[in-house]
């Protein structure tokens, strides 16, 4: 018993640590580890990322340099690369970087930038970020932000932003017509579901077409309509739920995608011998019930004009209809928007203020 109990402690003895053994084990791990810092220091993480935010740094001189057109040069041949740390410039204080940035990312033309651009369209305080932002769109080509581009177009306080989202849904139209193989000059309206970004309804003459996946595939609804629409809006809460404008017909509905119609002109008075046509449609994003129409005639035989008959309410989702006095423009209101509340028209350059009944 004893022997054992020797032997025991020997075995405990041996398995203690020799303080010098374990000191300058600690001090060999902290010069690794000193060592690993250094070089983690000396080498960076990644070079690529390094140049990059070197030629995103140029972008924040107001002028045309040979050092910041190198840079965009630089910038443009990265592409995807250059995104994540354009879209951080995009966040700046510095009103050049983040108007330059936005010009970089339009000629990238990358879809994972869209997001980013849309906030900056609907938010940002400078008209020079805002005007490439809605540039950039369109070279993206995002029907995702067919919306925000067709309310900067008509509510926007700057002209020359108000020109570029137009701009830019006029290349979105043309891309549309490509991808659906529709002929351009037969498309009366184009609409994007409010509620779902990848949802897109194309008007031309008769038919209807529809696409769920941002305009890559689309499904030909035929002759659904009972002549050329003029103007498109969907609801905001409801993706199925379509209005269009229809001439000679007034204003038509469907509940179900395009796929059926039914007129809804109660109260829309018909100017005999003239052909009524509907020129913008909007619906109220606080109360989808309430919508807004435009409104005017094609008179004449050998030339034939347009002439503005009004602007027209309904407060209970287009089943009934009233004139309104505002609206009472001499030019013709081609599209309505909404934007904090208060509804406004385009008419010619003249953004109209319209005082709407609440």
């Amino acid at each position: 018993m004893q022997n054992i109990f020797t032997l025991s402690q020997k075995f405990q003895f041996l398995r203690r640590p020799r303080p010098l053994v374990t000191a300058l084990a600690i001090v060999a791990l902290i010069a690794v580890v000193a060592l690993a810092a250094v070089n983690a220091t000396a080498t960076p993480r990644n070079e690529a990322e390094v140049r990059i935010g070197s030629w995103v740094n140029e972008l924040n001189n107001d002028k045309l340099t040979q050092s910041r057109q190198e840079a965009q040069r630089n910038l443009e041949a990265a592409g995807e690369a250059a995104v994540p740390q354009l879209l951080v410039a995009l966040r700046s204080d510095n009103t050049a970087l983040r108007r330059n940035a936005a010009d970089m990312l339009g000629f990238i033309a990358s879809p994972q930038a869209t997001t980013a651009l849309r906030d900056t369209l609907r938010n940002d305080p400078a008209p020079a970020v805002r005007r490439n932002a809605a540039w950039a769109l369109g070279e993206i080509q995002a029907t995702s932000a067919i919306n925000d581009l067709q309310q900067a177009s008509i509510t926007d306080r700057s002209a020359s932003v108000r020109g570029s989202a137009a701009d830019s849904l006029a290349r979105i139209r043309s891309v549309l017509a490509k991808a659906s193989s529709v002929n351009e000059q037969w498309i009366g309206a184009y609409a994007a579901a409010p509620s779902q970004a990848d949802l897109v309804y194309l008007a031309a003459k008769r038919d209807v077409l529809v696409s769920s996946d941002n305009g890559k595939n689309w499904t030909k609804l035929e002759n659904v309509l009972p002549s050329q629409v003029s103007a498109l809006a969907v609801n905001p809460n409801d993706s199925q739920k379509i209005y269009a404008g229809v001439e000679a017909m007034g204003l038509y509905a469907s509940d179900d995608g395009g796929k059926t119609w039914h007129a809804l002109n109660t109260g829309i008075t018909a100017t005999p011998g003239a052909r009524e046509s509907i020129s913008a449609i909007a619906i109220d994003p606080d109360d989808a019930k309430v919508l807004y129409i435009a409104r005017g005639v094609w008179i004449g035989t050998g030339r034939v004009e347009f002439y503005p008959t009004g602007l027209m309410a309904s407060r209970d989702g287009g089943k009934t209809w009233h004139a309104l006095t505002a609206g009472s423009s001499a030019e013709e209101i081609a599209k309505l928007a909404f934007r904090d509340g208060q509804l406004y028209g385009l008419a010619g350059d003249r953004v109209l203020t319209l005082v709407t009944p609440r």
